[in-house]
């Protein structure tokens, strides 16, 4: 049995509202935003990532529910 990374499970959220952009987002995220590859999220990284598509989400749509559904799937990735 595999676990997934981090950086997976980011991207596995992602995907439900980036469509196939969401790998090259959260990719560009890490790169710029915490100064890393995307293959090396950790945890703790999780809360910057969250924001950051938070803020791409509000850009994009103005539906706050479905904003509010993809930050509960983060914290949920943050609470194991």
């Amino acid at each position: 049995m595999t676990t997934k990374t981090y950086y997976q499970e980011v991207v596995s959220v992602t995907e439900e509202y980036l469509g196939p952009a969401a790998e090259r987002f959260v990719k560009r995220q890490a790169e710029f935003h915490l100064g890393k590859d995307a293959e090396a999220i950790v945890l703790s990284d999780i809360p910057k990532l969250k924001e950051s598509l938070r803020i791409a989400l509000g850009l994009l749509i103005k539906d706050q529910r479905i904003i509010d559904q993809a930050m509960h799937k983060f914290d949920k990735i943050i609470k194991g």
